[in-house]
């Protein structure tokens, strides 16, 4: 089965991405989860994945913080927690996660996502190979690479096809520290409205700082009309759409479009060139699915 997976805003989304034919949320909590679109307190996910079981959704739970000795006890309560409500995944980036997870019997639940990390198929076997329940590929290599991984990995990865990806993540204050040095005294955490922009390029390449560090996106937003048929035929069998910087709507238009284009009713080309003018600002491209990012030495 199809699954494509959004990010809430709301627990009202939940019904809202259901009717526009999601399968699956990624849901975020303090603490625990990084880069989340929303942060849901821990006292209402109880609500949420009842929600979830009611209308059909698969509940996925971030906890992808890097997690220092002293944080653990609480993470293996969390990650308790989490067993106990029988959420269908568990996000993680941290092997201490999987080592915490295996002690509670929930492996199977885990879902790694180590942004930049799986590039090649026999890293994801590697992991798919401990027991979890799947690998989310990196968004930095090109697509004839991610069908060539797909192939061989029988349906147990996902790809994000839609959205501003990660590009780096630091623990340091890098704007805190940026607007000490130059004595400014500017609000610049968890401020969306930032970017840093190259001197040689017009993209916009959002900043953020916040409590576990400071995060830069892409200066473009990757759409995948064009590509996701070509992913589906692969063995790819979730697909994520990540509305960081936008809003539900913005979420709930991409999920149908996508569908439509699954279902034959729209053109993948057409919805590419109709949807990159619409959102001209955000600099809607093909992201590396055609351009590697690395070179290999040649002579």
């Amino acid at each position: 089965m199809l699954d494509i997976i959004v990010t809430p805003f709301a627990f009202e989304d939940l019904k809202k991405v259901k009717e526009a034919k999601a399968t699956s949320v990624v849901i975020g909590t303090p603490f625990f989860s990084v880069r989340a679109v929303h942060e849901f307190p821990q006292s209402e996910l109880k609500n949420i994945k009842e929600e979830c079981s009611r209308l059909g959704l698969q509940m996925y739970v971030l906890v992808n913080r890097f997690f220092v000795e002293e944080e653990l006890p609480k993470l293996r309560e969390f990650l308790a927690f989490l067993k106990e409500l029988d959420v269908d995944g568990i996000y993680y980036g941290d092997e201490g996660v999987l080592y915490e997870a295996q002690c509670l019997g929930i492996k199977d639940k885990l879902i790694y996502n180590p942004d930049t990390l799986i590039t090649n198929r026999m890293d994801a076997q590697y992991y798919l190979d401990e027991g979890i329940k799947m690998v989310t590929i990196s968004k930095d290599i090109t697509l004839d690479e991610m069908v060539s991984i797909a192939k061989h990995i029988d349906k147990k990865c996902e790809v994000i096809i839609h959205g501003r990806l990660n590009m780096m993540h630091s623990k340091r204050n890098l704007l805190s520290s940026y607007m000490s040095f130059v004595k400014k005294n500017e609000n610049v955490r968890n401020n969306y409205d930032l970017y840093l922009m190259e001197e040689n390029r017009d993209e916009h390449m959002p900043i953020v700082e916040d409590e576990t560090g400071t995060h830069v996106y892409t200066g473009f937003t990757l759409a995948s009309f064009e590509e996701i048929q070509i992913l589906k035929e692969a063995g790819i069998q979730h697909f994520r759409i990540d509305g960081i910087f936008h809003d539900i709507d913005y979420v709930i238009e991409a999920t149908k479009l996508y569908r439509d284009i699954l279902d034959g009713k729209k053109e993948a080309e057409e919805v590419f060139e109709t949807y990159s003018k619409k959102y001209e600002e955000d600099h809607v491209t093909h992201g590396f699915y055609y351009t590697k990012t690395s070179k290999v030495k040649e002579g």
